[in-house]
């Protein structure tokens, strides 16, 4: 039986105590109609790992022991912590990457100060990649002219300096003639 140690980024714990996937996923609380596929509406959440690892100064089976060992591990799990930087994480039977750690708890005793019962939680990150792609500038072009075809403005047509000094003695605004028909003639 070839027996690998439990580490995270490089960093190995002597005893693996525990690991459990946890999978959830977020379902519609609406009402879906008959007929209709309800798993395009189900949206399944990144994977999360469950990890209880031991640290001890004087470990049985692998390499880097003496005093001072578990304080050692203990900083460097803190720093990988506070770093916020993707980790592996190889336990006895899978290999996990591109993981978040959102949970270290490192218990402080008087009792046993030479081992330490290292509990964390991890969360999957789905990393993709972008791709760019040039456009062609015939389908930038407009219609059957190839003439730009132009900008969108985000201000009402007609506004500016111009329009808003208005002109002519009609005595009727331009808010009167954006009015309804039937407000044009009521007020009068």
């Amino acid at each position: 039986m070839n027996l690998k140690p439990c580490s995270i980024n490089g960093i190995e714990f002597d005893a693996q105590l525990n690991e459990s996937r946890t999978y959830n996923s977020e379902v519609p609380e609406y009402a879906v109609e008959s007929g209709y596929e309800v798993s395009d509406n189900i949206s399944v959440k990144p994977m999360e790992i469950e990890f209880t690892g031991y640290l001890t100064n004087t470990p049985v089976t692998w390499e880097n022991h003496g005093t001072g060992r578990v304080e050692s591990v203990v900083a460097q799990l803190e720093n990988l912590f506070f770093s916020k930087r993707l980790v592996t994480l190889a336990t006895r039977t899978d290999t996990y990457t591109n993981m978040a750690i959102t949970f270290l708890k490192v218990p402080k005793d008087a009792e046993n100060m030479t081992s330490k019962e290292i509990q964390m939680r991890l969360k999957k990150v789905t990393v993709v990649s972008s791709q760019v792609t040039t456009i062609p500038s015939s389908y930038i072009r407009g219609g059957d002219t190839g003439v730009n075809a132009g900008t969108s403005g985000t201000g009402s047509r007609g506004s500016g300096a111009a329009q808003a000094s208005g002109s002519g003695t009609s005595g009727s605004s331009e808010s009167e003639s954006k009015a309804s028909i039937l407000y044009n003639l009521t007020h009068k």
